[in-house]
């Protein structure tokens, strides 16, 4: 039997079953960034980076483009993964 048509069967045994992927299309959930990242302009910048800290507004920044400037290095703990 021709192995390049088995290769190319199994290719599309998934999209047979399931349909085409629109994977490529999906809209992943990244926020837009309001402003730039809180970092950028904070004292404790290269500490957070070598602990592995985040602060409040860098959570919100993650979370939605946008911060609080008064949560800029304020509540500081270890990044979850």
């Amino acid at each position: 039997m021709n192995t390049n048509y088995i290769e190319m069967a199994s290719l599309y045994e998934s999209e047979v079953a399931f349909g085409r992927s629109t994977a490529s299309q999906m809209d992943t959930g990244s926020p837009e960034n309001k402003r730039e990242i809180p970092c950028d302009s904070c004292m404790l910048a290269d500490s957070c980076a070598a602990k592995f800290t985040e602060c409040s507004a860098f959570r919100n920044w993650a979370k939605s483009g946008d911060f609080k400037d008064s949560d800029v290095a304020r509540h500081i703990r270890v990044m979850k993964g």
